[in-house]
């Protein structure tokens, strides 16, 4: 069963929405439907909870049950939870019309990711108009160790606050063979990014594919990480020479934005 479910002895916290909640998370690309039984091994319920469980959620329209194959699905109403989220950013509606301008004088894809624990998330996306498919898009996620905004964001938090999230019981996963998954090597990179003010990865989230990202700052903390993807026609000084300057400048209005909504 999930931390998030274990809450037992708090009596503010109650099992039955957490319960609902880690349902909802088990779908994604791995699982985008699954059995009653599926779902009960994934979460940690009893078969009899989790039928509970989707019942009620299929009685609000977040789930659908499809009985040819007796498989669940999440209805497109869960995309209301999310949307509600990004909403609520200030990020999201003052940024996005001015990531897609960075986007155009790149003319290479942007993005602006926020940390989620040990994850990184896509709160806005501009796609570069030259490609016809795009490998990420709002909402995806990676290990923030792996991500170049995602090392930003972790080189800005406290030695103590970085201990505990990454104390050594959970290994660091590599998502390409160029993942930096040892925290010896992270802590360099983050060292050097906070240092430098922006960082320069390769192939360590998709192969095939460089990374330039600088932070946004807001309240004096880096908030969001700022980023630029490329496939490696060029090298990695030709990369940061023509997208470096840009990407400051963009984050540098972003900032002034953000600092006034607040």
């Amino acid at each position: 069963m999930s931390k998030h479910m274990s809450e037992g002895e708090d009596p503010d916290f109650i099992k039955s929405l957490a319960k609902g909640l880690a349902v909802i998370e088990a779908f994604g690309p791995d699982a985008p439907s699954m059995t009653l039984s599926a779902v009960a091994q994934k979460v940690g319920l009893s078969p009899g909870s989790t039928r509970r469980v989707l019942v009620t959620l299929s009685k609000l329209g977040y789930m659908t049950y499809d009985e040819r194959d007796r498989r669940f699905h999440l209805s497109a109403r869960t995309l209301q939870l999310g949307y509600s989220y990004l909403a609520s950013l200030p990020a999201f509606s003052l940024i996005q019309p001015r990531l897609a301008e960075l986007s155009d004088r790149l003319d290479e894809s942007c993005s602006v990711m926020t940390r989620d624990g040990r994850e990184v998330v896509c709160i806005a996306r501009a796609t570069a108009k030259r490609l016809q498919r795009d490998y990420m898009s709002v909402g995806t996620r990676f290990p923030a160790h792996a991500s170049s905004s995602g090392k930003l964001l972790l080189g800005d938090l406290p030695p103590e606050e970085f201990e505990a999230l990454y104390d050594g019981t959970k290994p660091l996963a590599a998502v390409t063979p160029f993942t930096v998954a040892d925290r010896p090597r992270l802590k360099t990179q983050m060292e050097e990014a906070r240092r430098q003010g922006w960082i320069y990865t390769c192939q360590e989230t998709a192969l095939g594919m460089a990374s330039l990202a600088v932070p946004i700052r807001v309240g004096g903390r880096v908030r969001y990480g700022l980023s630029t993807s490329a496939t490696l026609t060029y090298d990695g000084p030709t990369i940061i020479d023509r997208y470096l300057p840009d990407l400051l400048k963009a984050a540098e209005a972003m900032e002034r934005f953000l600092e006034t909504r607040n």
